[in-house]
Parts: C-alpha cells; structure tokens; sequence
C-alpha cells in the first residue's frame, strides 16, 4: 500500500515589512550580505595577477584581485590612512602592475593588502607599515564563482554551500569553473531581493507568465518545481528537446561527459542567499542577485558556454539567450508587481499552499541566518 504523504498545513509567508522595510534591509545587511558567504562574480573576471573588479554589496564596496601566487584576495575599497575610496565603481574591472595605489596621498598597496609606500611619512617616525594594511575580506572560488564574507571568523565556505536543500555542489560534472561567460545582461528591478529569489523558486505562476516555457517543461504547466523523483531535481523537457530554447534545439555543442539524463533535461537551484543557477545540455545562465535596497535589487545574468565554443566561427548563442531574456523581462514585471502590492497598508503576510514549499523553506532559512525563531 502507497504510503500517503503527510498532509501540509498552509504556513504563512514572510511579512510585508520584510520587503520594504529599511530597518529590515538594514539588519539583513549585518546578517545576510556582511554576515554570510555571499557570491559576488566569475573568477575569470580576474584570471590573472593584478586584475581587480570592485563590486558593492548592499552598500560595501568591495576590490576583488589576485595576489602573484594566483589566490584570490579581497578587501574593502578603503584606504588604511584617512579612508579615501582607492578604486571608482566605474570601470568595474582593471589590472594593476603591482599595487593599488590611493588618489589622495599615494599610499601604495600590493596584491596582499600590504602598505609598501606611504610617501608622506617621514624616515624618522615610529611608524611601521605592517600595521595599516588593507582591510582584508574572506575570498574563495568555488565552480568559477567568486565569493565574500565580510564577517570575522566565517565557516569553511563548502560547508556553507551544502547548508541547504538546493546546493550547487551537485553539479560539478558540468564543470563549472571551466565555463566563461559568453553573454552577460544586468537587469534592474524594481523589487526587494527575495521576491525574486521567492518568484525563481516556485512555479505556480508558470502557466500564466510563461506560455512559453511551459512547453519545454511539461511539468510546469502544473505548477510544479520538481518531481521529487528525477535525480538532482532535475526537470525533464519535452520530448525531442535538447536545448533551452523555444524550438528545443540549437547548434551548440553539448557539455561533454554528463550523465545520459543530462541531456534531456534542465536543472535550476538556488544558492543561499543571491546564486540562482540554470544548467543545460549545451550551456548554462546564472542570475546574480544584488540588493540596492528594500524596494531595488540589480540581477546579473550571465551566459556560461565552454571557451571553445565560445571561440568558434559559428558560436550561436541567441537561442538560449533570447528565450532566457523573454523568460527573465516575463518574471521581472510580475515580481515589481508584487513589490507594489507587498508595500500595501493592507496587506500583512500571504500563505503558502504545498506547493509553495520550496518558498517556506527559504524563509525558513533566511529566518535562521537572521537570527529569527523558526515556524516549523
């Protein structure tokens, strides 16, 4: 006899003032973006020693580099002498030779975040200059994607990624950190963070919002986000479909070595709290959530194929691209309209129906990270 599954009880969702609150925004500064392994790039963004990009998380900003043994380092943009910013926020990326020299009195400081020249100091002073270093930040990559803690004695961040019931670290048979970026589109929108990892994780709206695709994942035209059968959670497309595309096909070549399942199906998962990742048989999209506060959150996605498709003659990705971007431009629209109506006097919280389960188990564990007593 099939063993019934325990019947769900409605749990309630997040409050309105948790997505449009500043006071909240503040506190998930200190707990989420500053507190928690947060990802913030591609490494190949700084391939080499001496490049940098400068990022700002929820309001740090942030220079990420390479040191001349190739690790990744990463500081805040501030000068250890008076605090003048080093780097501009644009251009986002460079290369230095050797040092980040500050515009205001030309401290100089090396890929390590060691002072090497304070020019304004005179010989005969008690001064060393080990002790005004940058202020350094935990860095690690993981799968090709770069990632900050800004908080004092961060955990191992692999323990961080397997903290959850989507975790990227599933997925190292695509390969990951030998993709590259071959299409990259931001998007900004009008709408706290959570409503659009909330909207990336559900799929009750995909009937209405996504004719589209729908018809490449037969599962969503029920509201479903999985199974809870196929491996990986993964989602089976439509028979006869190899692609992520509106016709199912396109003329990139497939990932090698993958599962055979693989190459029938379309992964998507999230990792706490910005990293929503998609995986195809012939590429992959990430979105890259950036909150510029409660009511504004700028989305980087990016297209990841393999260098050498990238590098032939007939690279083509406008198939996924196009069909990703109606998709994204089709969830961004219906996520600020939500923004709207959370901002409502009227509106308190919502509930989660069974299949909303995934959502409840995100604000579960945004409840956890931001010290909050569970619901269960």
């Amino acid at each position: 006899m099939a063993v019934k599954a325990p019947l769900w009880r409605p749990r309630p969702t997040l409050g309105g003032r948790d997505y449009t609150s500043e006071a909240v925004f503040a506190d998930e500064r200190e707990h989420v973006w500053w507190g928690h392994w947060v990802c913030i790039g591609r490494a190949e963004e700084i391939a080499n020693p001496g490049d940098f990009l400068v990022r700002d998380l929820a309001g740090e900003s942030i220079i990420l580099t390479r040191n001349q043994d190739g690790r990744v380092r990463a500081f805040y943009n501030v000068c250890s002498h008076r605090g003048t910013k080093l780097l501009d926020d644009e251009p986002a990326c460079g290369h230095v030779r050797k040092a980040f020299k500050c515009p205001y009195h030309a401290w100089s400081f090396d890929l390590d975040g060691r002072l090497i020249g304070s020019p304004n100091v005179d010989e005969d002073e008690a001064f060393d200059r080990d002790d005004y270093p940058l202020h350094a930040i935990a860095a690690e990559a993981y799968a090709g994607f770069l990632f900050v803690h800004l908080g004092p004695e961060p955990e191992p961040l692999l323990d961080s990624l397997r903290d959850g019931i989507e975790i990227i670290t599933n997925f190292e048979r695509y390969r990951m950190d030998e993709l590259r970026v071959g299409v990259r589109i931001v998007y900004e929108v009008k709408a706290n963070w959570k409503i659009v990892v909330e909207n990336f994780n559900e799929c009750l709206h995909c009937p209405t919002i996504h004719p589209e695709l729908v018809q490449v994942v037969p599962l969503y035209r029920f509201g479903e986000v999985w199974d809870d059968e196929s491996q990986d959670d993964g989602n089976w497309m439509v028979e006869g479909a190899t692609s992520f595309t509106m016709t199912g096909q396109s003329t990139l070549p497939k990932f090698p070595d993958l599962r055979p399942d693989d190459y029938r199906m379309y992964f998507g998962t999230y990792q706490f709290p910005n990293l929503m990742l998609n995986l195809h048989p012939d590429a992959g999209m990430s979105y890259l959530a950036l909150p510029r506060g409660p009511g504004h959150t700028t989305v980087v996605s990016e297209y990841l194929f393999r260098p050498e498709t990238i590098a032939a003659p007939d690279f083509a990705p406008e198939p996924v691209v196009e069909f990703w971007d109606l998709i994204s431009k089709q969830d961004w629209e219906v996520c600020e309209r939500a923004q709207t109506g959370v901002g409502s006097r009227a509106y308190r919280a919502g509930v989660y129906p069974r299949q909303d389960r995934f959502l409840f188990a995100f604000n579960e564990h945004y409840r956890r990270v931001m010290g909050r007593p569970l619901i269960g």
